[in-house]
């Protein structure tokens, strides 16, 4: 959750005194965590996949595809420092 509120695709400022609750991302990274544990690593599909579901949008479009390799590589570095 750390890293999508990190990144903060849709602007929330999650956790902020004026933006949306600390938890604001939970749902996302909930299942961006069981492709984690599953697969060992997400890919852009799986990201994406994820963030239609809940939001019904592309986060490729909304972050660009620099960015968008940027959390990918973030969150699949989540688990080589569990390892």
């Amino acid at each position: 959750m750390a890293v999508l509120s990190d990144v903060d695709p849709l602007g929330l400022e999650p956790g902020s005194p004026d933006g949306a609750p600390s938890d604001e991302y939970e749902m996302e990274a909930v299942d961006l965590v069981r492709i984690l544990l599953k697969a060992g690593a997400v890919t852009t599909l799986d990201v994406e996949a994820v963030w239609m579901r809940w939001f019904s949008e592309s986060l490729v479009l909304r972050l660009g595809p620099p960015r968008m390799a940027q959390l990918i590589d973030r969150l699949n570095e989540l688990v080589d420092d569990a390892r």
